[in-house]
């Protein structure tokens, strides 16, 4: 189980990495414009030029670096989880290496359709995407009820009373 936090950086860098190749193998086949905001049906109704799809990249590249950096630095200010759960690295680590993967699942799958509605190989995304992105918000949820169940298990005191 120590492990775990390792594989899913193993894991989440392999996304980055195909997020790059991706858009590098199909970015000659993309029209001059794509879509990279989508309504809930998944129908696209904005579109950028397709240099701003290495933005994307861009950014997926700097979350991806963010994330790989708490995990490396647990009492890092921009972590906001309790102190009592960032005293027991090992827990907080396995907390911040599955939200980075799921933040990274994430960034793919819209790459992905983005690119591959702009190619026209669909009409619009599919609802795998709405999917993901609703469980990353359960996820972040999960994780927060996880941390405050750790903090009260373990004492966690609450300074403002």
């Amino acid at each position: 189980m120590k492990k775990l936090p390792f594989y899913l950086k193993i894991i989440s860098f392999v996304l980055l990495i195909f997020i790059w190749d991706y858009i590098f193998i199909n970015y000659r086949n993309l029209p001059l414009s794509v879509p990279i905001h989508f309504d809930w049906d998944g129908k696209p109704n904005f579109f950028v030029p397709r240099i701003m799809i290495w933005f994307l990249a861009g950014i997926a590249t700097f979350i991806y670096l963010l994330i790989f950096y708490l995990t490396r630095n647990i009492n890092s200010p921009l972590l906001g989880i309790p102190q009592k759960i960032k005293d027991n690295t090992v827990k907080a680590e396995r907390i911040v290496s599955v939200f980075h993967l799921i933040v990274m699942v994430v960034l793919t799958v819209i790459t992905y359709e983005s690119i591959a509605v702009g190619i026209g190989k669909y009409d619009a995304v599919s609802p795998v995407t709405n999917y993901l992105i609703v469980l990353l918000f359960i996820g972040v949820i999960a994780m927060m009820i996880y941390s405050f169940k750790i903090s009260r298990k373990n004492g966690f005191q609450n300074p403002l009373t």
